[in-house]
């Protein structure tokens, strides 16, 4: 057990060692989250491995290695560490699910219509396949009155983009509903100056700082929706204009990319939901702790995703469909990607 534990210390000296030269290389947060997950689902088994391949490995006169019950404890933990790997990268980043969410809503808002939303946000891909395709089937199988997608389209060069710029538009042409599409851009759409046009031929409409107004059966439904930094005097007079505008009769929802934006909202805001995506749940979750990193200063349980209470109003955070892309590991692990359909009606107080 002694040699174990020095090589436990020896590998991760080894590891900070070659962190160096690949941080100069251009390596970010995500790559050295790779890299530490290449390392554990591939050096503890296969030290593991070596272990309980070494109590049958003969010596001199017929004896052979032996090995203590600690360390073959010790091996077997490790040895998990694959499957957990091929179930994470494999697995669950596929294993979609439909999230439902009962929204209620001040007795004061008019009209008597279930308002049905489906969202759709973190698509996060770099190509269509098959797997994009099943999740815009799944949700329009669910026939919403209105559609929100709380950004993060396409994470591709501008080369991607356009190679796969006839299916996108294919893919997102599938969606429609009576109160319409509605897109705010996430972090991955910066830049993407054709995702505007993609978009527009698709029939989605982007709100970048602004807000529109609709109608639902006997409801009048209020749209904002604000570009990715909610700090931007634009982005804080758009949720002013829907937290201010007179009447009451309106519903009211505030659609953005990060849910930090709930964090500035008023307490009791006239704001009825706050619909974001961004975090993806965390893509890890530590049962009974949460999602490690989530990238928001939401508090952690409201940052892993689904309807929550924050400063008293109604925020909704989707886990989204896909994985971060680029330099970060294809992992999910207790935190599958989701697809959403939330209903809001007056059969509860707000």
């Amino acid at each position: 057990m002694g040699h174990v534990l020095s090589a436990v210390l020896i590998t991760g000296l080894v590891f900070v060692i070659k962190l160096t030269p690949l941080t100069l290389l251009g390596f970010n947060l995500f790559g050295v989250i790779n890299l530490i997950y290449i390392d554990l689902v591939i050096l503890p088994p296969a030290t593991a491995m070596t272990i309980l391949g070494a109590s049958y490995l003969p010596l001199r006169e017929g004896r052979r290695v032996t090995v203590s019950k600690s360390a073959r404890i010790f091996a077997a933990g490790a040895f998990a560490l694959l499957p957990i790997g091929l179930y994470a990268s494999w697995i669950e980043p596929f294993r979609l699910q439909l999230e439902t969410a009962q929204v209620p809503l001040a007795p004061t808002r008019q009209g008597k219509t279930t308002i049905r939303i489906g969202v759709i946000a973190d698509l996060q891909t770099s190509r269509i396949t098959d797997y994009e395709r099943s999740a815009f089937d799944r949700l329009m199988a669910l026939r919403p009155d209105l559609i929100l997608m709380p950004g993060d389209l396409f994470q591709g060069s501008e080369k991607d983009l356009e190679a796969n710029r006839a299916d996108l538009i294919a893919l997102l042409s599938q969606l429609s509903a009576p109160g319409g599409v509605y897109f705010v851009l996430g972090d991955v759409d910066q830049g993407h100056y054709g995702l505007e046009e993609i978009l527009q031929a698709a029939g989605i409409r982007l709100l970048v700082n602004e807000t529109t107004r609709i109608k639902l059966g006997d409801r009048q439904v209020t749209i904002g929706g604000i570009e990715l930094d909610v700090s931007t005097g634009q982005a804080r007079g758009t949720v002013h204009q829907l937290e201010t505008d007179p009447g009451v009769d309106d519903v009211r929802i505030l659609v953005a990319h990060r849910p930090d934006v709930a964090l500035g909202l008023k307490r009791r805001s006239r704001i009825d939901l706050t619909v974001a995506g961004h975090t993806h749940g965390g893509q890890i979750v530590i049962p009974g702790f949460g999602p490690p990193m989530t990238l928001s200063d939401v508090p952690r349980p409201v940052a892993a995703g689904g309807l929550h209470s924050l400063l008293e109003n109604r925020l909704y955070v989707s886990r989204g469909v896909g994985c971060e892309r680029g330099q970060a590991p294809r992992i999910r692990f207790f935190c599958p990607p989701e697809i959403s359909l939330l209903q809001l009606d007056n059969s509860h107080p707000k």
